[in-house]
């Protein structure tokens, strides 16, 4: 049980598989979306009105939906895994305080995340909880990314109040380029049922106010690579370029169904590395600004 739980290993371990399984129920679920499974059971928390497991008149469809379902025992098995890690991690001989209350908010989530998704068959796949249930697993793809960081104990660098504070405006930023995805999928062609509800916004109009958001993003990461010059600004930097390169192809080429899913794989690396971006900076402190005067005094 100590190798199990009781080591920093083992902490790093969960910590990362905690990141893992939230970033591909994302995945997942876009394979359920994009298939048109999303209804493939009917029923909540019932598969069918007579079952909880899937039955043969379901088809494929309730196959990919309920095996989604499964993997939130996968998620939950792995979060009650970073708990007992946490719970058990000491830094210098100390509790670790904020990854036990990292990793009891992941275990929540989870559990809210599956409400929501409960929620969101009884209104039929409604375009708008359907983008809360992906805000909220989003949410998790970040706090996990925060949980990897302590377990890693990665320490943020001092930088100046400018930087550092744009870095936070980048990560509001961030969320507001997601939210804005979620509405240009609400009106486009692959709502995860023939049946389902789409927002009605003009497609064309929302996925250019959504390119605007991520082209600030990109501005505001050069502008990090050219100040910070870290390598979290080089990644941030990086994965949107990425991203916005497979939004324009999916724009140009109709949606295709397999981009969704590399858009979808896209949007946890930007949550990760905007996160982790975030968390790598700090402003200086007032003992930093002794150490700094006794320094030019003694020079």
């Amino acid at each position: 049980m100590t190798r199990l739980f009781g080591t920093t290993r083992a902490l790093r371990g969960w910590s990362l598989a905690n990141l893992i399984a939230n970033s591909a129920i994302i995945l997942t679920g876009g394979v359920v979306r994009v298939s048109g499974s999303g209804l493939g059971c009917s029923q909540w928390p019932k598969c069918t009105p007579d079952s909880y497991v899937t039955l043969p008149a379901n088809g494929l469809h309730g196959v990919i939906e309920f095996g989604n379902r499964l993997l939130t025992f996968a998620l939950i098995i792995v979060a009650v895994g970073a708990i007992l890690a946490a719970w058990r991690a000491r830094d210098n001989g100390a509790p670790v305080p904020r990854i036990r209350m990292i990793s009891v908010l992941v275990m929540l989530g989870i559990v809210l995340q599956a409400v929501v998704g409960g929620v969101t068959v009884w209104v039929r796949l409604s375009p708008y909880l359907v983008a809360i249930h992906l805000l909220l697993s989003a949410a998790l793809v970040s706090i996990c990314t925060w949980g990897v960081r302590l377990a890693w104990h990665r320490i943020p660098t001092v930088a100046g109040a400018v930087p550092v504070t744009l870095t936070r405006v980048a990560y509001v930023l961030t969320w507001v380029a997601v939210y804005l995805g979620t509405l240009v999928t609400g009106s486009g062609p692959h709502a995860g049922d023939l049946s389902s509800p789409r927002t009605g916004l003009d497609l064309e109009t929302i996925a250019k106010i959504h390119a605007v958001s991520v082209w600030l993003l990109v501005a505001l990461s050069i502008s990090f690579v050219v100040t910070l010059r870290s390598r979290q600004s080089y990644e941030f930097l990086g994965v949107l370029l990425l991203q916005g390169a497979v939004g324009y192809v999916q724009y140009f080429t109709g949606l295709p169904r397999g981009l969704i899913i590399v858009h979808l794989l896209g949007v946890c690396l930007v949550m990760i590395a905007s996160t982790n971006l975030t968390l790598s900076v700090r402003r200086p402190t007032a003992a930093h600004g002794v150490t700094n005067a006794q320094d030019l005094a003694s020079s």
